[in-house]
């Protein structure tokens, strides 16, 4: 992505992992989510203007043990959000990593992976501090993989709401004739409706034969509810932006 929104962006995030006060920081990762949105959004209007203008792709991202089915569901949610589709590439049970194939539209993918880089490092940071002490290591795991599902489903959900609440600003701004194209411009909603049927296509061309898999949420209801409320603090923008492409935890 090269956009000079791009570096309003990390200047948001830097000064969020500056402060010391979380409401300070919570403030300037809100925005930094909210931008992000924004340029999605954006980019999916240019493309409704000049179709030629790019078409959907691949990104693979590498995913390292534990709760590899877990972080894949994090990967395909936050996909999701910004238009994309994943799959999981799966691996013998003795490899230490796995593939994620994401299709979608280049600056999509960008997103896509600088949330889940930071998304996930939040979550195995927030899993080992709200771990109970004294638990046994079958007893740990339960909790961990609860806790990651906990945190998955909130951190999600509220990436989801900024995105429709996104969507809802710029199609009031086209009714009211002061969005970037004016009252004239296609709907976004079917805008983003038309991309995210090329990149169902794509994907289907690529992966004409998926399977579908049941994913464990873990039993331990207090980690659910441990990660749940680790989901409601996660930071939305983070330090994702510098992606690494490979995620651990």
């Amino acid at each position: 992505m090269n956009d000079s929104r791009l570096a309003t962006i990390r200047g948001l995030l830097a000064k969020a992992e500056a402060t010391d006060f979380p409401a300070e920081a919570e403030a300037f990762t809100a925005k930094a989510a909210e931008l992000m949105s924004r340029y999605a959004i954006d980019e999916a209007a240019v493309w409704a203007t000049d179709r030629s203008s790019g078409s959907p792709t691949d990104r693979m991202i590498t995913l390292h043990r534990p709760y590899l089915a877990q972080k894949a569901v994090l990967v395909a949610e936050v996909a999701a959000v910004f238009g994309c589709r994943a799959i999981r590439m799966m691996v013998g049970a003795s490899s230490p990593t796995e593939l994620v194939s994401v299709v979608g539209y280049g600056s999509d993918l960008d997103l896509v992976e600088a949330m889940v880089t930071s998304l996930l490092v939040q979550a195995a940071t927030a899993m080992v501090v709200d771990q109970p002490s004294g638990l046994t290591s079958s007893a740990a795991a339960s909790f961990r993989r609860s806790h990651l599902m906990g945190f998955i489903e909130t951190a999600t959900s509220r990436l989801k709401e900024q995105h429709r609440s996104s969507i809802a600003e710029r199609e009031a701004q086209q009714r009211a004739g002061a969005g970037p194209s004016g009252g004239a411009s296609q709907s976004m909603a079917l805008v983003l409706a038309d991309r995210g049927a090329e990149v169902t296509s794509e994907f289907r061309r690529r992966f004409p034969h998926v399977r579908h898999s049941r994913v464990s949420v873990g039993s331990s209801s207090g980690g659910r509810r441990s990660g749940q409320l680790a989901g409601s603090r996660a930071d939305l923008g983070s330090a994702g932006l510098r992606s690494r492409g490979v995620i651990g935890g």
